[in-house]
């Protein structure tokens, strides 16, 4: 079965489309859509992504479909665009699944482990509970914070499996450990930066780190991470032993690693075969309807950055 993941829209509906777009010209036909948590939070458009994903989900019974039409036309100003746009999110009609992050439980009310966010994210989740629609906002409050597919043997969270209220960061190999894995692949979001770690019962190693900074490195590990941290867009999973593997889907709506393309992951669960893929995308845009709606200006600086 062919999966795409993706993680940390953040509000952001142009990052969104153009992924979506990509989507159906380079991988459709496709199995299922899953969205690792933060549909919202840090962007100006939270409506229209929460609109978009339970579409994908849902479809034309749950979400009108003049509401999709707004949504595309909010990120398309050229009608041809706009058209094509629209053609392409009524292909994934149904083929989504979503579980909730931690910008999405703090703008839901729903209580975490986390503590405090920083002030930028907070003055951006108060002003997403002001301007979400009650509809959207219910949304938000039904998503799980896990996902299993025992048959396929792969799960999705938000940060970790083995305490996923917690939104711990995985930086590096050495925040998780074979233990806490409780699947033959786990897929997470949460640091916006793209990454895959391996895990055996006698030691931690990295198979296809997309970017794990100097200043991240595990010491007991440094010799192991620094010798196999090559940037690898695409593996196999190995199903002859007992490996477990984590993956970061990276973030569609706000990356981190210094590249402001928006990212996602094709996993093929039968192939086995894992991609991280990168799309480019209107940050400008982007960028400009933050400012317009008097969220902080460091939000616009990080997308057209990727930090």
């Amino acid at each position: 079965m062919k999966n795409i993941i993706l993680s940390d829209i953040h509000s952001n509906a142009d990052a969104l489309l153009a992924v979506i777009k990509e989507i159906v010209e380079k991988e459709y036909p496709i199995s299922r859509l899953l969205i690792a948590g933060d549909i919202v939070g840090y962007g100006a458009s939270p409506n229209e992504c929460c609109n978009i994903v339970r579409f994908l989900i849902y479809g034309r019974k749950a979400v009108d479909l003049k509401k999709i039409r707004e949504s595309v036309i909010q990120s398309c100003l050229n009608p041809h665009q706009q058209h094509d746009q629209f053609n392409t999110l009524i292909a994934l009609e149904k083929k989504g699944l979503a579980i909730g992050g931690n910008h999405d439980r703090e703008t839901a009310g729903e209580s975490s482990l986390t503590g405090e966010m920083n002030p930028i994210a907070s003055a951006a989740v108060d002003w997403t509970k002001r301007v979400l629609t009650k509809e959207n906002l219910n949304f938000l409050k039904t998503l799980s914070l896990r996902m299993k597919f025992d048959k396929e043997q792969f799960e999705i969270v938000h940060s970790t499996p083995s305490c996923p209220r917690s939104y711990e960061y995985v930086r590096n190999a050495g925040a998780l450990n074979y233990t806490s894995l409780w699947s033959k692949v786990t897929f997470g979001g949460h640091t916006h930066r793209p990454s895959a770690y391996i895990y055996t019962r006698e030691i931690r190693t990295v198979n296809a780190s997309v970017l794990v900074p100097a200043d991240n490195y595990d010491m007991r590990l440094m010799r192991i991470e620094k010798e196999s941290t090559d940037r690898v867009e695409s593996f196999v999973i190995n199903t002859n032993n007992d490996w477990k593997y984590y993956i970061n889907v990276g973030s569609v709506g706000q990356p981190r690693d210094g590249n402001s393309h928006a990212c996602y992951v094709v996993y093929d669960s039968t192939a086995k075969h894992l991609s991280f893929k990168r799309v480019p995308y209107n940050t400008e845009a982007a960028s400009k309807k933050i400012l317009e709606a008097k969220l902080p200006k460091e939000l616009a600086e990080r997308i057209s950055k990727g930090v």
